[in-house]
């Protein structure tokens, strides 16, 4: 299928053989084409775009734009372990070191990170303008029409800055969930000219999904009695399935995320709670712990798992309705990435959805708000049939 060059460069990986998904995605990426690709979380993204690098000229450069620090560091620290040229472009560093990176590899090429807010600086454009852009890459694109419009809005200068490069380069994206009007959206936002799309299939065999609808008797302190009704069935869910691995819960706030952090830890579980408003240190200690520890547990928000890169999350529990079918199958798909068997198990009440159109609406921009509201609307419809959520699914990304 491809010329010999390709066996060293995948030696330098560690790999013998490439799964079926990723030759298939390989061919049109080496051939030069700019390519979409949707691919399963744990599917084997991050090589389609490392490897051609080894394959590139002297002096070519692949930028990488994705949204954690923590995954941009594991990649470069994983790369320079096997003699990748790879760096990360960011705002923790000196005036001195970002300008030493930035001269590098704008000279010497190689695999450069850097998260969007950095084309704000004029250096850093003027010096990737000069180099030979090879390839820019944009990982978990479906941030692009999910939040373009409120969080992490510099992603809008990613298509602006391709189109400013003196020689169009060939454009990479690749997401786990993205409907096909998202990929076109993508397409466009990111200037991409003729792109192959490649869209493999959604479903993961190996996660076991479980939905448990909660109810109360009675009008009387009705709050109260679903939180405790939910926190037992937690319990119950955590002692019956939390064997091997790592376990994440996701709460729908960070109210949510205390309390059930503070009643887990009163039954002495090791659980360690994240959501966006804490420190970025303490942000860090708590990835450290969900990637060191044996058996981690995490209590979290949405802002938790984006790029976390941990094959044997056993267990996935969404402790309250998620925002949208898109962040739910994002979620649940952190799940046995190493192909193992894993389990999801949602807990929901019918009142969660007041608590989920609220986050929807606290976004100011119309557009984002319509996304919002028609996402939870396509996560309603495949709960309805508890037993054919995969299936749902599905039907809701072909």
């Amino acid at each position: 299928m491809y010329n010999n060059d390709i066996y060293p460069a995948l030696q330098t990986f560690g790999i013998e053989r490439l799964r079926k998904e990723q030759e298939r995605a390989l061919s049109p990426i080496l051939a030069g084409r700019d390519v979409l690709v949707r691919l399963r979380t744990g599917g084997g993204k991050s090589l389609l775009y490392q490897l051609p690098t080894l394959l590139d000229e002297p002096g070519s450069l692949t930028l990488v734009f994705s949204p954690l620090r923590a995954l941009q560091r594991d990649q470069v620290q994983a790369l320079e372990r096997r003699g990748v040229h790879a760096a990360l472009l960011n705002s923790d560093l000196s005036t001195s070191m970002h300008a030493d990176i930035l001269r590098d590899f704008a000279v010497n090429g190689g695999l450069l990170y850097l998260a969007p807010e950095q084309l704000r600086r004029e250096d850093v454009r003027t010096a990737l303008a000069a180099a030979h852009v090879r390839r820019v890459v944009v990982d978990e694109a479906h941030i692009l029409p999910q939040v373009e419009h409120g969080f992490r809005k510099d992603y809008r200068r990613i298509g602006p800055f391709i189109e400013s490069l003196p020689e169009h380069p060939q454009v990479l994206a690749f997401t786990a969930t993205a409907t096909r009007s998202d990929l076109s959206y993508i397409a466009e936002r990111l200037c991409m000219r003729d792109p192959k799309r490649l869209l493999f299939p959604i479903a993961r065999k190996n996660i076991k999904l479980y939905i448990k609808k909660i109810t109360v008797q009675g009008k009387t302190r009705k709050t109260r009695k679903l939180q405790n009704a939910r926190l037992r069935l937690l319990d119950d869910v955590l002692r019956k399935y939390r064997k091997h691995g790592a376990t994440i819960i996701y709460c729908p706030c960070v109210k949510d995320v205390k309390r059930t952090t503070k009643w887990l830890r009163s039954r002495d579980y090791p659980v360690k709670a994240y959501h966006g408003k804490m420190k970025r240190r303490k942000r860090a200690r708590v990835q450290d712990y969900f990637l060191t520890e044996k058996k981690p547990i995490i209590v979290a928000t949405n802002a938790f798992g984006l790029g976390i890169d941990r094959p044997d999350v056993r267990l996935v529990v969404h402790a309250g309705l998620p925002i949208g079918i898109d962040a739910y199958t994002q979620e649940i798909g952190r799940a046995g990435r190493d192909g193992k068997k894993a389990r999801a198990v949602l807990l929901y009440s019918p009142s969660d959805e007041y608590v989920v159109k609220n986050l929807i609406r606290s976004n100011k921009d119309p557009e984002t708000v319509s996304r919002g509201k028609k996402r939870l609307k396509a996560l309603k419809k495949v709960l309805r049939e508890p037993n054919k959520v995969w299936k749902g699914i599905t039907k809701y990304f072909r």
